[in-house]
């Protein structure tokens, strides 16, 4: 044979690729589909997370904001209760600087108390209630026939709460009559 005689011989299509309306192409057609949709779902899926995580990082910022603006309204108002204190402490001294102070503490003390009842909290009574070991600490054991027994004769330290939280305990000394 010659290279004239010779025919070329068509390249046979390759085997991999289907004929366009075979099932096989139909399903790689539903298979390019699926992985696009995939691709828009996950792209959707990761901006649904980037902003949830943006929404969580302004509400923790906008609480820590508020956070500290009741602080430093506490503070402030602190702050006008030791300028009271400090007003008292620079006084002249004379014979009546012993009960002008005394006032000026007084004052000064209801004005604190003032200041923790608009924060909620509230000093409660404990002289002569029965021991509550929720709010008392009980330092010792005392003796008062004219109160019941268990009863708390003597307050060294106010107790203080909010609402039904205890903030501190009272430090008393209770009745032992037996």
């Amino acid at each position: 044979m010659t290279e004239a005689t010779q025919q070329p011989t068509p390249d046979p299509e390759p085997a991999s690729t289907p004929a366009p309306d075979s099932p096989v192409a139909a399903l790689e057609a539903r298979i390019e589909e699926l992985a696009a949709a995939l691709a828009a779902e996950r792209d959707n899926a990761l901006r649904k997370a980037a902003e949830f995580d943006n929404v969580r990082k302004r509400l923790v910022a906008d609480a820590k904001r508020q956070s500290e603006a009741g602080k430093l309204g506490f503070i402030q108002q602190v702050l006008a209760v030791a300028d009271t204190l400090e007003v008292a402490l620079t006084t002249p001294s004379d014979k009546d600087t012993v009960e002008h102070v005394r006032q000026g503490v007084e004052l000064t003390l209801n004005k604190l108390r003032q200041l923790l009842g608009e924060h909620g909290v509230t000093r409660y009574e404990s002289l002569g209630k029965p021991f509550d070991p929720d709010r008392h600490e009980a330092l010792s054991m005392g003796r008062n026939p004219d109160l019941p027994d268990q009863a708390v004769i003597q307050v060294f330290r106010e107790g203080y709460a909010r609402g039904d939280h205890v903030l501190r305990h009272a430090q008393v000394i209770i009745n032992n009559l037996s």
